[in-house]
């Protein structure tokens, strides 16, 4: 892994509701949320991070949408004061990042959080309703640069990591690991405290 340049926050954000705005299970709450602010799509797809107004708007999007500032849900223990940074990553270590300790993805590994158990089950039938089939068009996106960035937290030892956002894309990923570049670029927020994060 390499850790490269730091990252502010409102980037995260960006990207967070970047990745969300394509999911099938919550892309259409973040739309009904612009249309109600009478907001088009480019907010997310196109942010001006030079925009105090804009990443405003995006914070208080994802606070409404995901409880981000009240660290509930999802955020729920998640540490106010986190080093943001991009990270680079080989196909390996991308696919030893955890998902979080979430009911589903603790059934789709077996309890493990492995993104390599979840493809084993998938392809071995074991997951009713989900097939390597579906995700084969998210890991061809991949290849495409048609993708925001995984979102994933630490410890300072960098270990281990956790997915944050981008949990389809990284079970994509592991089903089709031969479409991993040579090094996969991230956001890695870093914090002594991540342990208390209910998701870790």
């Amino acid at each position: 892994m390499r850790l490269m340049q730091e990252v502010d926050e409102d980037e995260v954000v960006a990207v967070f509701l970047r990745g969300e705005l394509d999911s099938s299970r919550y892309g259409e709450t973040l739309s009904a949320l612009l249309a109600r602010d009478g907001r088009g799509p480019d907010v997310l797809l196109r942010p001006d991070l030079g925009s105090a107004a804009e990443n405003a708007y995006r914070r208080s999007v994802l606070d409404e949408h995901r409880a981000y500032g009240q660290r509930e849900g999802l955020f729920l223990g998640f540490p106010e004061r986190v080093e943001w940074h991009r990270a680079a990553l080989r196909p390996k270590e991308v696919l030893e990042i955890l998902f979080i300790s979430w009911d589903w993805w603790l059934r789709l590994t077996d309890g493990s959080r492995r993104p390599a158990d979840a493809a084993r089950r998938i392809r071995a039938g074991e997951v009713p309703g989900v097939t390597a089939e579906a995700h084969e068009p998210v890991a061809a996106a991949l290849g495409a640069g048609e993708q925001p960035e995984l979102i994933a937290a630490t410890t300072p030892a960098l270990s281990p990591l956790v997915v944050v956002e981008g949990h389809v894309r990284l079970t994509a990923y592991a089903l089709f690991p031969e479409r991993l570049p040579d090094e996969l670029e991230i956001l890695l927020g870093i914090s002594d405290e991540m342990p208390r994060w209910a998701q870790f």
